[in-house]
């Protein structure tokens, strides 16, 4: 199991040492370096080849922001996972260029930074650090942005105004639509409902529970999704392969 070094690209020295502390208390970090230039983060990153880097975007003083430092780290270090730790919330869509694990933004909570470092970090130190970028999607609640890789999707479900999205280890509530949340996902995603879109992957049974309705249990997950008998009409040589 190799171990996991970080980088911390952040002008403010109170924040950069929050990191560095909350870095160093992952068991399987054994290195993190610091810096507050972000021409400086681009050699350390090109001598030191980081596995994960922890940055801002606004830096005073700096004639690159923290996404054109990403970008020129992205093209040295291809591997490298970028979390963005900012203020701007603005820049979220900007960020995608790089691809960004996740995007948290100011003033975050200790447990938040630790909960991302320590997913990367079993990732890498497995040997299991290969994500595919393209199939996250960004989901923005009330107080944060995240990056949720669609494999963790159990289930979309509209409830009120509002969007939850379910994934094994918590739900997210977010204002967008549930038509817009279909868009974005991928050919595992059905819309069995007017108001459920369930990961095809995850389902472990469909029984039925009235004449007009179904009920979709899944893998590992205590919640259930509705699937209506129009839709499993449609969906059952899917669902159910002769």
């Amino acid at each position: 199991m190799r171990m996991v070094k970080v980088l911390i690209l952040e002008d403010e020295y109170l924040i950069r040492e929050s990191l560095k502390k909350i870095a160093y208390g992952n068991h399987l970090v054994d290195m993190v370096i610091d810096t507050h230039h972000a021409k400086e983060a681009i050699r350390l990153a090109k001598e030191h080849k980081p596995d994960i880097i922890l940055l801002d975007i606004g830096l005073e003083g700096e004639g690159l922001n923290g996404i054109e430092a990403a970008k020129r780290i992205d093209e040295l270090n291809p591997g490298t996972y970028f979390v963005f730790i900012t203020g701007h919330s603005e820049y979220v869509f900007e960020s995608f260029q790089v691809h960004p694990y996740e995007y948290i933004l100011k003033p975050f909570t200790e447990e938040r930074v630790k909960k991302v470092i320590s997913s990367l970090a079993d990732r890498i130190a497995k040997g299991n650090n290969y994500i595919t970028n393209q199939e996250n999607i960004v989901i923005k609640t009330k107080d944060e942005i995240c990056f949720i890789r669609q494999d963790d999707v159990i289930f979309a479900e509209k409830q009120d105004k509002y969007t939850l999205i379910h994934t094994k280890d918590n739900i997210l509530k977010t204002d967008k639509t549930l038509n817009e949340f279909e868009e974005r996902l991928g050919k595992n995603f059905f819309r069995v409902h007017k108001s459920f879109i369930v990961n095809f992957n995850k389902v472990k049974m469909i029984k039925e529970v009235s004449t007009r309705s179904y009920e979709i249990e899944f893998y590992g997950y205590d919640k259930n999704a509705l699937m209506s008998r129009y839709k499993f009409e449609k969906y059952k040589d899917i669902f159910i392969p002769s």
